[in-house]
């Protein structure tokens, strides 16, 4: 009897203690909820979309609904690398474009598919400590 009630209260403790890294960990769990959703909006709130354009909107959306709905297999994330692709920054058509938040993290994601396809994401902190998937936005001009 005593192993039991010593295995309750174990079990309350472990449940009430927060993760030391919940943010990645939160965030992977937030992704795989969006991921099932019924439409991309659930996904669309995970990006950080501050300044975006609506034809970046756009895309990304369409792009989504490839991936909405396929089995997860896992997700890692990874420390920056110094890939281009990383750093967020191109000119397209004369206007250049920089990152909605400072690239923190690669995040990629293996989905549970014949040809195990697999996407990457840059991550980046907010403010208040939540994470979000950078993609682009124009960059101003200095007068």
């Amino acid at each position: 009897m005593r192993r039991l009630i010593l295995s309750f209260f174990c079990f309350i403790l472990v449940a009430c203690t927060p993760e030391a890294d919940d943010g990645l960990e939160g965030f992977a769990r937030s992704f795989r909820a969006a991921n099932q959703a019924d439409t991309t909006e659930p996904m669309l709130g995970l990006y950080a979309l501050e300044g975006t354009t609506e034809n970046t909107r756009n895309l990304l959306e369409t792009t989504l609904q490839f991936e909405l709905g396929m089995p997860i297999q896992s997700i890692e994330f990874e420390p920056l690398t110094g890939a281009p692709e990383e750093s967020i920054h191109y000119t397209h058509q004369g206007i250049e474009y920089g990152p909605t938040l400072t690239p923190g993290y690669r995040m990629r994601v293996r989905y549970r598919t014949e040809d195990n396809f697999e996407s990457r994401f840059t991550i980046g902190q907010l403010d208040d400590g939540t994470w979000r998937i950078v993609t682009s936005r124009p960059v101003a001009k200095e007068p």
